[in-house]
């Protein structure tokens, strides 16, 4: 088996995490208003580069779709 740098940084939390005692969960819920709320401040986060143009333009118009 190959051991890639990802390999290395996901130990690298794993032995973080079992000296804190406190490993990452991902499975907390969100609720959709709470959801919808951070993706809305990410498009107005994107809205605001005004250097990016159409890309990122295009990015908060695709991130407020994402709101459900």
């Amino acid at each position: 088996m190959i051991h890639t740098d990802e390999d290395d940084e996901f130990e690298r939390i794993d032995r973080e995490n079992a000296m804190k005692g406190q490993p990452y969960h991902y499975d907390v819920y969100v609720s959709p208003s709470q959801r919808n709320t951070v993706l809305e401040e990410v498009a107005k986060a994107f809205d605001a580069m005004k250097n990016g143009g159409d890309t990122t333009a295009g990015f908060a118009i695709y991130i407020r779709g994402m709101k459900r």
